[in-house]
């Protein structure tokens, strides 16, 4: 009898969870699959050697200019998150900020090391003034975090944590671009951590007491940035190889 009551439990318990598709994370994951720039591949054996090399030194320098801004946002959002009232997201929410910038922290001084490997000293990349579609881009973010709701940048962080490069891509721009290994150190780091944080990310997102309208701002806020991130890259890089 006690174990017929265990398995009707469980199949009560089952039935009320949630089916993976069902989940939020899952359905915005299956909207950004239709607005996420396209593959390095789809540019790769058009664009070797020299002019290669180019591009990825500009997608470094302009990498650098986003993930510079990376903790700042999240400690604006978690100040704001703090400064809610009677908003049952406050506590989770910013708990997740400040988790997650102690976890971004000194990622924008890797790539600072990397562009050293390549030949671009840390002065002029700190001097190099960031493109008017990084400014917007992550400018947005803060009009989204002061002015609206800090959940807004859970959208922004889902897309640009959410498809890090695979290692073959990444040995693939080694071989295309002649740079050494080294310069590659913070990319291989991201391609390996950025799933976890992925899925600290989407698990923190379904256990927040999300209304329709917070999700909405999310969703809106990780089409955004996918779309801009692609303006971005097409910026400084024509010839669409770097993605």
């Amino acid at each position: 009898m006690h174990s017929e009551l265990q398995s009707e439990r469980k199949l009560k318990q089952a039935m009320a969870a949630p089916r993976a598709k069902d989940l939020f994370s899952s359905r915005l994951r299956t909207k950004l699959q239709l607005v996420i720039p396209i593959p390095f591949e789809t540019g790769a054996t058009r664009n070797r050697g020299k002019s290669l090399a180019n591009d990825f030194r500009d997608y470094l320098l302009t990498l650098h200019s986003v993930i510079r801004a990376s903790v700042p946002l999240m400690e604006a959002a978690e100040m704001n998150c703090l400064r809610l009232e009677n908003d049952e997201l406050q506590s989770a929410l910013a708990k997740y900020y400040h988790r997650h910038a102690r976890e971004e922290a000194h990622h924008d001084e890797w790539l600072l090391d990397d562009l050293e490997v390549i030949g671009v000293a840390r002065e002029e990349v700190l001097s190099r003034k960031p493109s008017v579609a990084v400014a917007e881009l992550v400018g947005s973010q803060y009009y989204w975090i002061h002015h609206w709701h800090p959940v807004c940048l859970l959208g922004y962080i889902s897309f640009m944590e959410g498809y890090p490069p695979r290692r073959r891509q990444i040995d693939a721009w080694i071989v295309q671009t002649g740079y050494p290994e080294t310069a590659f150190r913070t990319l291989a780091k991201h391609s390996y951590l950025d799933p976890y944080h992925r899925k600290a990310l989407y698990a923190t997102m379904d256990s927040l007491p999300l209304g329709e309208d917070h999700k909405e701002w999310i969703t809106l806020n990780a089409i955004y940035t996918a779309e801009k991130w692609s303006e971005v890259l097409d910026s400084f890089q024509p010839s669409g190889a770097i993605r």
